[in-house]
C-alpha cells in the first residue's frame, strides 16, 4: 500500500531506532534530559533565538503560545483557513478562553492591510475583545503547502510591533518553506514574536515540535506546557529522534518537493484533472475533483482498492502529501492507480 494521506505517516528509520536506544535520559519537568536539553540549545542557535522549549505536538506549541500571548476575552487575528482555525478552533475557545477573528484570503496570505481591516471591522474599547495576536502558518496547509512570502512577514512584524501586538508563526512544515525557498530559518525566526516547529512531518522523527521565542516567552510557555499536561519526563529519546532528523534527513525534504512536482505533471496528464503545476512549490497536490463528483469516498476506496491511500479534504477535494517513504517508483504507480480511479468514476451512471 502506498500512502499519500500526510507526512506525518512516516516510521522512524533503522538508524534513528538505533539512536534512540541509546539516547541520554533524565527527567524532563525538572531540566535534567540531557538529550532535550542538548536539542533546545541546538534550535536555539539554529535560529539565532533566546529561548527554545521542546513541546509534545504542533497543536499544543500553537495553544501554548496562544495561552502565552493571549489574555482570556481577547483576540487572535489569523486566516479562516489556518490549521489555528481549521483543526484548532475549539482547543482556542477552551484552552484560552480567546476569540478567532478570521479573514478568508483567496491566496491564504495575510498582509498588513488585512489585519488593520479586522481590528477596525468591530468596536474597540474597555468593554471590548482586544487584538492581542497575529498567527500565520508557513507552509500552508490548505493552500496547497504554500509558502509564505517573507517579505510580507517581515511587514506584518513591523506593524504588530508599531501597535503592540504579538506575531506567532505556525511553522508546522517550516522546514519545507526553508528548503523551497532557500530563505535561512534564523530570518523566518527573526521576523515573528514565537515560531514553532514540527520534527514529526517532512523530518520523519515520530514526535515532537520546538516552540521558540524571547526568554521572557519561554519562561511563560514551559509553565502553560505543564498546565496542559505536557510536561513529560524521560523523552530524550524523541529528543535524539529530533536531532538525528535535523542532522540527516533535512536535506531530503528537496527530494519530497521534487517528487511531487513530478507526480504533477504526470496527473496533469489526466484529460479530467487540471493541476497548476506553478502552484506546487513544497511537498502537497490537492485534487479537484468537483467536476466528477462532490462526494470523493467512491473515489478514495478505488484508490484504496488499487494499493494507493489519499486523504479526504473537503467535498470535491483530494489531498496528496509526499514524504520521506515514497519512492520515485511509487509516483508512477500512484499516477495510474488515480488514473484509472477517475476513469472508473466517469464511467459510473449518474442517478437523479
Amino acid at each position: 500500500m502506498i500512502d499519500m494521506r500526510s507526512d506525518t505517516l512516516t516510521k522512524p528509520s533503522e538508524e534513528m531506532r538505533e539512536v534512540m536506544k541509546t539516547a541520554i535520559v533524565g527527567d524532563d519537568c525538572y531540566g535534567e534530559d540531557k538529550s532535550v536539553n542538548d536539542l533546545e540549545e541546538y534550535c536555539k542557535d539554529l535560529f539565532e533565538v533566546e529561548g527554545a522549549l521542546f513541546i509534545p505536538s504542533g497543536t499544543m506549541a500553537n495553544q501554548v503560545a496562544i495561552k502565552a500571548h493571549v489574555d482570556e476575552g481577547n483576540e487572535i487575528i489569523t486566516e479562516a483557513n489556518y490549521h489555528i482555525n481549521f483543526y484548532e478552533s475549539a482547543s482556542t475557545a477552551i484552552l484560552s478562553r480567546a476569540v478567532l477573528n478570521c479573514v478568508r484570503k483567496k491566496d491564504g496570505i495575510i498582509t498588513k492591510h488585512d489585519v488593520e481591516e479586522l481590528i477596525n471591522s468591530k468596536p474597540r474599547g474597555a468593554l471590548y475583545s482586544k487584538p492581542q495576536l497575529v498567527s500565520i502558518e508557513n507552509t500552508i496547509n490548505y493552500y496547497q503547502g504554500k509558502t509564505f512570502p517573507i517579505e510580507t512577514i517581515r511587514s506584518l512584524y513591523h506593524y504588530t510591533r508599531e501597535i503592540g501586538i504579538s506575531l506567532h508563526l505556525d511553522g508546522a512544515r517550516l522546514f519545507n518553506a526553508h528548503i523551497a525557498t532557500g530563505i535561512p530559518l534564523k530570518e523566518y525566526a527573526r521576523n515573528v514574536d514565537s515560531l514553532s516547529v514540527c520534527f514529526a512531518k517532512g523530518l520523519g522523527a515520530p514526535y515532537g515540535s520546538m516552540l521558540m521565542g524571547n526568554q521572557e516567552f519561554i519562561k511563560d510557555a514551559r509553565a502553560i506546557r505543564k498546565q496542559f499536561g505536557g510536561g513529560l519526563h524521560q523523552i530524550g529519546i524523541y529528543a535524539a529522534a529530533a536531532q538525528h532528523a535535523l542532522d540527516y534527513h533535512l536535506l531530503d525534504i528537496h527530494r519530497d518537493h521534487q517528487l511531487t512536482k513530478e507526480l504533477a505533471i504526470l496527473l496533469n496528464q489526466i484529460p479530467e484533472i487540471c493541476i497548476d503545476i506553478e502552484n506546487i512549490e513544497t511537498n502537497m497536490i490537492f485534487l479537484d475533483l468537483n467536476n466528477l463528483t462532490l462526494d470523493t469516498s467512491n473515489f478514495i476506496k478505488k484508490c484504496k482498492d488499487y494499493g494507493l491511500l489519499v486523504f479526504d479534504w473537503l467535498p470535491g477535494i483530494v489531498r496528496i502529501v509526499i514524504n520521506r517513504e515514497i519512492t520515485a517508483a511509487d509516483i508512477y504507480i500512484a499516477a495510474e492507480i488515480i488514473k484509472k480511479s477517475v476513469r472508473n468514476l466517469t464511467k459510473e451512471p449518474a442517478y437523479a
